[in-house]
């Protein structure tokens, strides 16, 4: 019998991938962390991790974010790699 694999989308490029294959984040205030377990959250990609500058004015865009709080993010992300 196969087991069932949670499918995600991603906010940015609105991809389906594995919940495994996506980071979680979530919003507090107007700055973004990674996700503490309470509260609402959202997933993204590697892929637009890494991607250029137009896929963070558009995140930060969509939910009304920081910009710097989102780029630390994506640092923290790219020096640790993938968790």
């Amino acid at each position: 019998m196969k087991k069932h694999i949670p499918i995600r989308m991603c906010i940015s490029c609105r991809g389906r991938f594995a919940q495994k294959d996506l980071i979680r984040l979530h919003k507090i205030g107007n700055k973004v962390c990674q996700y503490i377990g309470v509260g609402r959250s959202f997933y993204i990609c590697f892929e637009c991790l890494n991607g250029d500058k137009y896929l963070i004015n558009k995140i930060s865009g969509r939910l009304k974010i920081d910009k710097n709080s989102l780029e630390e993010v994506i640092k923290e992300f790219s020096n640790n790699g993938k968790n």
